[in-house]
């Protein structure tokens, strides 16, 4: 990909291997918009290129990418003669020694009603629109199976299959049946209902404590 943005050359990580680059160690740190500078993975010295007619050598800043695999930057073009021209959809080589005019591939804008293939956007371009406040869809593909109502998640609907005897499919809209014996407390007759303050220690406790707090009382202690 050609980026006018872009400073320097850079090349994925993923296919360094792949191309048999000599990597060679580099300090410097790359920046991109909206995140923090993180270090690169070394330098890919006089790599051969060939483009079309055109050939040429280039260093290449080794970083990790998600769209591309080679990513060439104003160090490109800069150094090489190279004009980017959008309506011959293509790179000319303005270089005295071998000027030529290489044919590439547009990326097409479907943006306002244009038509054709869709395009993908980058995490960056999401970002930037959202931090513009420009209206943004988010879309998914779900597989639908015929006659298939799908109500819950996946992982609820095999928790439900499981327990199938415990929880039927459709809950009683009504009380259920009255038991035979009812539950109650026996009291003994004529009793008061207890008015003493719930505590989370049994009584015995209770009574231990208030024995060892008025210890303390008597002693002057508190």
């Amino acid at each position: 990909m050609i980026d006018t943005n872009a400073s320097h050359n850079f090349v994925n990580e993923r296919i360094v291997g792949k191309l048999g680059l000599k990597v060679d160690k580099h300090m410097s740190k790359i920046k991109v918009v909206n995140d923090v500078a993180c270090p690169m993975q070394g330098m890919a010295h006089d790599v051969p290129l060939q483009m079309g007619t055109w050939k040429g050598q280039l260093n290449l800043m080794i970083v990790p990418l998600d769209d591309f695999d080679v990513i060439f930057g104003i160090d490109f073009l800069t150094r090489n003669k190279a004009v980017p021209m959008p309506h011959l959809k293509g790179l000319m080589f303005m270089d005295e020694n071998q000027p030529c005019f290489v044919s590439g591939n547009m990326m097409e804008d479907h943006s306002c009603g244009n038509k054709g293939k869709n395009t993908m956007l980058s995490a960056m371009q999401i970002s930037d629109g959202l931090r513009k406040r420009e209206a943004t869809y988010i879309a998914a593909l779900v597989e639908l199976k015929q006659d298939v109502v799908v109500e819950v998640e996946d992982k609820v609907a095999e928790l439900l299959k499981e327990f199938m005897d415990v929880m039927p499919k459709e809950l009683p809209r009504i009380l259920p049946p009255r038991r035979a014996i009812d539950h109650k407390i026996d009291t003994v007759p004529g009793s008061n209902p207890p008015a003493q303050e719930p505590y989370r220690m049994s009584p015995l406790e209770l009574a231990e404590l208030r024995r060892k707090l008025i210890e303390l009382l008597d002693s002057g202690y508190i």
